[in-house]
C-alpha cells in the first residue's frame, strides 16, 4: 500500500511539472545587427549602447524577471575571470545586480573589482569556448588561442509577429539553461549556459524532468530590460 501511495504521489508531482517543462515558447530567433544599435540608449557617435539590465524570461518559474549578477574569481589577485549568473538566494549580499552595455560590437558587463569589491570595471562577455565550462556566459576565460563565442542580439517572432524586447544568444539560438549552483558565501545562484548550437541541447540533462522538489534547473531566455 505504501508503494502505491508513493507511486501516486510521484505521478502527481511529474504531472505538476509538465507546465514547467513546456514553459519556453517555440519562437523563431532572428539575429539583429551586431553594431550595438538594437540595444537601448544607442549612441551612433560613440557606437555604444546602454547601460541596461538583463533579466530571466519565459522559464515559467519564480526566477522570471530577476536581473543578472556576476561571480568572479582570481588566481593572482589582479586578473579576474568568472560568470554571469542569476541570483536565487544570496543571504550575504555579495552578488549585487550588474549593468551591461554594448561597445563596438561587444557586449560588456560592469562588475565589482578591487581587493574589497569597492570598485567596478567593464569586462567583455562571451560564451566560454572550453568544453568543461559548458557554454557558460562568462568573462576572462578567452584568449588568442581559445577565442570565445560572441554574444549577439536577437528578435523573437511567433507566427510572423515580433515579440517585445531584445534577447541574448549566439550561433542562432537564444535558449539558455539556468543551472542551479550553491556557492557558499555567495549564496544560491544559476549559471547561464547557452543551449543548442554550441555543445548540443541534448548534452545537458534538464533537472525539471526529474521528481526533485527543490534546486531545480530551468530553461528560458535572457531579455534586455
Amino acid at each position: 500500500m505504501r508503494l502505491h501511495t508513493r507511486t501516486a504521489a510521484l505521478a502527481g508531482f511529474i504531472l505538476g511539472l509538465a507546465p514547467i517543462i513546456n514553459a519556453v515558447p517555440n519562437v523563431t530567433a532572428v539575429p539583429l545587427l551586431i553594431d550595438c544599435s538594437p540595444y537601448p540608449a544607442y549612441n551612433p557617435a560613440t557606437s555604444q549602447a546602454g547601460p541596461f539590465t538583463v533579466i530571466a524570461d519565459s522559464t515559467g518559474s519564480s526566477i522570471d524577471g530577476l536581473s543578472v549578477s556576476a561571480e568572479s574569481f582570481t588566481n593572482n589577485g589582479v586578473d579576474r575571470y568568472g560568470f554571469i549568473t542569476l541570483p536565487k538566494q544570496n543571504p550575504f549580499a555579495t552578488a549585487p545586480n550588474i549593468t551591461l552595455r554594448c561597445l563596438s560590437h561587444t557586449l560588456q558587463a560592469r562588475i565589482p573589482s578591487g581587493p574589497f569589491g569597492n570598485a567596478t570595471t567593464w569586462v567583455d562577455l562571451a560564451i566560454a569556448p572550453q568544453e568543461n565550462w559548458q557554454a557558460s556566459l562568462s568573462f576572462g576565460l578567452t584568449s588568442v588561442e581559445t577565442p570565445g563565442i560572441p554574444v549577439e542580439p536577437y528578435a523573437h517572432y511567433i507566427n510572423g509577429t515580433r515579440l517585445p524586447g531584445v534577447f541574448l544568444g549566439a550561433k542562432g539560438t537564444t535558449k539558455w539553461f539556468f543551472k542551479y549552483n550553491w556557492g557558499g558565501n555567495a549564496g544560491e545562484y544559476y549559471l547561464l549556459r547557452l543551449m543548442s548550437g554550441v555543445w548540443g541541447e541534448g548534452g545537458m540533462r534538464k533537472r525539471q524532468q526529474l521528481p526533485m522538489p527543490d534546486d531545480r534547473n530551468w530553461e528560458g531566455f535572457l531579455r534586455v530590460a
